[in-house]
């Protein structure tokens, strides 16, 4: 019976990533892309990097970037861009779009171009 619950127990811990992780499906294929003074700076917690912008319109932005190692490979890291710069983000945003999120393959920040999805557009 304990090599059950054990069982069980792997089975549910190696299923959790599944579950949290965010898929494409309710984003655009098209790309888009939006400008915006940075609100709240990179965060590398949880399955993807995200941050918040605030366009020119005014509307807050959800950004999600790539999971946490792969946007630190881009060069992205919590430090690197402060609240308040102006960063551009390369992606696909939300379906409904009264929904203010995209999904980014690519970031620029400082004139410098952030590829944090290399080969995907």
């Amino acid at each position: 019976m304990k090599n059950v619950a054990t069982l069980v127990a792997v089975f549910m811990m190696s299923a959790l990533p599944a579950f949290a992780h965010h898929g494409w499906g309710g984003n655009e294929d098209k790309i888009s892309e939006v400008t915006g003074t940075v609100t709240t700076g990179v965060s590398l917690a949880g399955p993807h990097a995200t941050m918040k912008i605030k366009d020119a319109q005014g509307h807050t932005w959800d950004v999600t970037l790539a999971p946490p190692p792969r946007t630190q490979e881009s060069g992205v890291t919590e430090k690197l861009i402060p609240v308040g710069s102006t960063v551009m983000v390369h992606g696909h945003r939300n379906k409904n779009q009264k929904t203010y999120e995209i999904k980014v393959t690519k970031l620029t920040y400082n004139g410098k171009l952030y590829d944090v999805y290399p080969g995907m557009e």
